[in-house]
C-alpha cells in the first residue's frame, strides 16, 4: 500500500489523503485522467509519477515547471517513506507514505481554526525541512466525485472557492527564477522605513489604464517599483507598474529575506488573498520570486487609506460612520463564512481605503506576519486590537471588536487610546467617553468592545442589524 498525503502549505499536515493498494503507477496532475488531480496553474496535465520498481517506488518528473525533493529539482529518484516533493517551485506539497502504518499516524485534519492562524508548532520543523523558504500552494484539492474514483479518502478536505478551480485544459503557468542573489538596489531599496502612517496614498483613480511612470525606484521582474506604499518592520510594499496597469507589490526588508518563517508567513497572505472574490478586497494578481526574494502582487485597490481621509476632511457624520461601517461588516460577512473563518486581525484606518466612489475596501493581511514571528501588536494600532488579537484560538469576534474604536475614530478624528480606562468594569474601550454618542449606540460599541469575546457581537450580520435599527442624523 502507498498513502499520499496533501500538505497545507504551512501547517504541514494533511489536508487530503490518498491510498492505492493495486496500480503499478500514480499518476498526479491537472487533467482529470489522473490519480491524484490538483487544479493548479503551477501544476502540468501530467506532472509527476510514482512507478513501482519491484517492492519499491520511484519518482518520475514530467512536469514543465519541475518536481523537487528537498529543495533540489528531481528527474527520477527512489521514493523514500515519509518523502516530501513539491510540484513547481510554488505548487502543492504530497508526502509519501508506504504500508499500512501510515494511516495510524496521521493527525486529524478536522479542526475549526480560523485561517488567519496559519502557524503553530509544526511550522518548525517545517523549517527544518525547507532549504530556501517554502512558496505558498495556490492549488485546490479535487472534488469528492474525482477523489473518490481516484483513490480513497480517509479525512476531511478544505473547501475550495469555485473561482480558484481551474480547468482542467487551463494553460500552466511557467515560473522563472533568477540565480539565488538579490540584486543591490533590491537590497537597498528595502532597507527604506517609510512608517505606514507617513506614507500617502498614490491617489490613482483608474490603476488598471496608466502611462509608464517617469521615475522608478527598480524593476523586479517585469515591474517597475514607483512608491514605497507602507513599510513595517518584516514587510515592505510598493506601488507598481507593469504594462499599462499598476498594483501593489509586498516583499520582505532586507534583513528578512531568507527567513524560513517571514517566507512562509508572506506565502500564506498570498494564499488567503488567492481563496477571495470580493469587490471590496484586493485580488490576488502573482505571486514569485526573484532568487530568495518572494514577492506577492495585489490589486492596488483606487482611493485614499481612510485615516487619510479623516486627517484631511476632519471626523465625518455619526450616519456617514455608520454606512462606512456597515461596509466593513459585508466584508466581514464575507471573509466570516469560510470554513473555517478567515480572519483579518488588522482592521484599522490604515487597512481601509475610502474610494472616489462605492464602498470602503478592506487590504493589508499582513498581522499573519506578526502571528508567524511571535512579534508584538505593532505600535499605533493597540487601540484598535482585541485583547485576545494574537490568539491562535480567536473567533470573528476579535475582528468586529476593531469596528467599535473605528467609529469612535470617524467621528472625533482622534486616536481611541483616549477612550481607554481603567474604571468599574477594569482596562477597556469606553463608549461612553466618546462625546455625542447616542446612549443606544454607546450600548453597541460596549458590546463590540467586551473584553470577553463571548460577550461580544458573534456576527457582522447581527451587528449590522443593530447599526441599522439605530435612528441617526
Amino acid at each position: 500500500m502507498i498513502t499520499l498525503f496533501l500538505l497545507q502549505p504551512l501547517k504541514q499536515i494533511p489536508a487530503q489523503i490518498w491510498t492505492f493498494e493495486n496500480e503499478s503507477v500514480i499518476r498526479i496532475g491537472r487533467s482529470t485522467d489522473n490519480h491524484v488531480v490538483l487544479y493548479s496553474a503551477v501544476v502540468s496535465r501530467h506532472h509527476v509519477e510514482l512507478r513501482r520498481t519491484g517492492d519499491n517506488w520511484e519518482i518520475v518528473n514530467l512536469g514543465t515547471n519541475g518536481t523537487y525533493l528537498d529543495g533540489k529539482r528531481i528527474t527520477q529518484v527512489p521514493a523514500a517513506d515519509g518523502a516530501i516533493i513539491r510540484l513547481a517551485r510554488s505548487g502543492p506539497n504530497i508526502q509519501i507514505r508506504m504500508g499500512t502504518e501510515a494511516l495510524n499516524t496521521v493527525p486529524d485534519v478536522s479542526s475549526d481554526r480560523p485561517l488567519g492562524d496559519p502557524l503553530d508548532d509544526q511550522l518548525t520543523d517545517a523549517e527544518t525541512r525547507e532549504t530556501t523558504g517554502g512558496m505558498v500552494n495556490l492549488s485546490s484539492v479535487e472534488d469528492d466525485e474525482e477523489m473518490g474514483r481516484r483513490g480513497r479518502s480517509h479525512r476531511g478536505t478544505i473547501p475550495v472557492p469555485p473561482h480558484l478551480q481551474l480547468t482542467p485544459d487551463a494553460p500552466t503557468v511557467i515560473q522563472s527564477f533568477e540565480k539565488d542573489s538579490v540584486s543591490a538596489a533590491t537590497v537597498a531599496a528595502t532597507r527604506l522605513r517609510h512608517p505606514l502612517t507617513d506614507v500617502p496614498s498614490p491617489g490613482i483613480a483608474n490603476p488598471t489604464s496608466a502611462e509608464e511612470p517617469t521615475q522608478v525606484i527598480h524593476t523586479v521582474d517585469t515591474y517597475q517599483m514607483t512608491q514605497v506604499l507602507g513599510q513595517g518592520d518584516v514587510g515592505i510594499t510598493y506601488l507598481a507598474w507593469q504594462k499599462g496597469q499598476y498594483f501593489a507589490v509586498k516583499t520582505l526588508n532586507a534583513d528578512w529575506i531568507g527567513n524560513v518563517k517571514a517566507n512562509a508567513a508572506l506565502e500564506y497572505e498570498g494564499e488567503i488573498l488567492h481563496q477571495l472574490d470580493h469587490p471590496q478586497l484586493p485580488r490576488w494578481i502573482n505571486y514569485f520570486s526573484v532568487g530568495i526574494q518572494p514577492y506577492l502582487v495585489m490589486q492596488l485597490m483606487p482611493g485614499d487609506k481612510l485615516s487619510q481621509c479623516i486627517n484631511s476632511h476632519g471626523p465625518v457624520s455619526l450616519a456617514q460612520a455608520i454606512a462606512w461601517i456597515l461596509d466593513i461588516c459585508e466584508v466581514l460577512s464575507y471573509l466570516h463564512q469560510f470554513t473555517p473563518p478567515i480572519l483579518h486581525r488588522g482592521i484599522r484606518p490604515n487597512s481601509l481605503i475610502c474610494p472616489p466612489d462605492g464602498k470602503l475596501a478592506l487590504v493589508d493581511f499582513g498581522m499573519v506576519k506578526t502571528l508567524a514571528l511571535g512579534q508584538s501588536i505593532p505600535a499605533g494600532r493597540t487601540a484598535y486590537t482585541a485583547p485576545e488579537q494574537l490568539d491562535m484560538a480567536a473567533t470573528p469576534a476579535v475582528d468586529l471588536y476593531a469596528l467599535g474604536p473605528s467609529l469612535a475614530y470617524l467621528v472625533t478624528g482622534h486616536n481611541p487610546v483616549s477612550f481607554y480606562g481603567d474604571r468599574d468594569q477594569g482596562y477597556r474601550f469606553y463608549a461612553d467617553a466618546v462625546p455625542g454618542l447616542h446612549p443606544e449606540l454607546a450600548s453597541v460599541l460596549d458590546k463590540l468592545t467586551d473584553p470577553n469575546p463571548d460577550a461580544r457581537y458573534q456576527s457582522a450580520h447581527d451587528l449590522a442589524n443593530d447599526l441599522r435599527a439605530l435612528s441617526v442624523s
